[in-house]
């Protein structure tokens, strides 16, 4: 059994998975600036970002509001 958690920690959670968002779509346009080049086909830049920014940061995004909503909903129960 796992013990209460705090009443807060759903909260940070969310948090936290909210700033993952902006920090990966502010990232991503940092990067598409660097990368891009008249010119340049877009599989170049894209595929990249798409593996090493886009994808962690969702990711996280996506694991930290999960497990936000589980604590909020155990919070709930009990």
């Amino acid at each position: 059994m796992l013990p209460p958690s705090s009443p807060r920690a759903p909260r940070l959670l969310a948090a936290a998975a909210l700033l993952a968002v902006a920090a990966t779509f502010l990232l991503a346009q940092i990067d598409f600036a660097r990368r891009h080049r008249i010119g340049m086909p877009p599989e170049r830049y894209w595929k990249p970002q798409l593996l090493q920014i886009w994808l962690p940061g969702l990711g996280l995004a996506l694991a930290l509001g999960g497990l936000a909503f589980l604590l909020h909903r155990r919070g709930r129960r009990a």
